[in-house]
C-alpha cells in the first residue's frame, strides 16, 4: 500500500497445498538417495523440482537455478536428457553412480542455497 503496508489474501482450494507438492516431491527423493534405490524416474522430478521452484520464486528459467561451477551444461543436459526421452531404446532403467550422485547434487545445491529455507524446529 501507498504508506508501506501490506495486506495478503488468503487463498482458497488447491493453491494452498502448492507448496507443499514441492517439499512431497524433495521427500521421495531424498528417500532414493538414502536407500539407493534412484532411478531415471527421479530425474524427472529433480526437473519438476527445479521447474516449480525457479516457478515459486520468479526465475524465467529454472536452468538460472542450476549450480554455475562450469558444469551447469551438463546438468541442464542430464535432467533433459533423463526427464524427456521419447524412444524405449533411450531407456536405461538404472542410472550410473555418478549419475546417482548427480542427482544428490542437484538436490543438495537447491536446499543449501537458500532455494528452501529450514525452519529451527528442522521442517522445510
Amino acid at each position: 500500500m501507498d504508506d508501506g503496508t501490506f495486506e495478503l489474501d488468503g487463498k482458497q482450494g488447491d493453491s494452498n497445498k502448492a507448496f507443499s507438492y514441492h517439499i512431497h516431491i524433495k521427500n521421495i527423493i531424498e528417500d532414493a538417495l538414502e536407500t539407493g534405490n534412484v532411478s531415471k524416474y527421479h530425474f524427472m522430478l529433480l526437473r519438476n523440482l527445479y521447474e516449480k521452484t525457479a516457478c515459486f520464486l520468479d526465475y524465467p528459467k529454472w536452468t538460472y537455478l542450476l549450480p554455475q561451477d562450469g558444469r551447469e551444461n551438463y546438468y541442464k543436459r542430464i535432467m533433459h536428457f533423463s526427464s524427456h526421452s521419447s524412444l524405449s531404446n533411450e531407456e536405461v532403467a538404472e542410472p550410473t553412480g555418478p549419475e546417482k550422485e548427480t542427482v544428490r547434487i542437484l538436490l543438495r545445491y537447491l536446499v543449501e542455497n537458500n532455494y528452501y529455507k529450514e525452519e529451527e524446529n528442522g521442517t522445510i
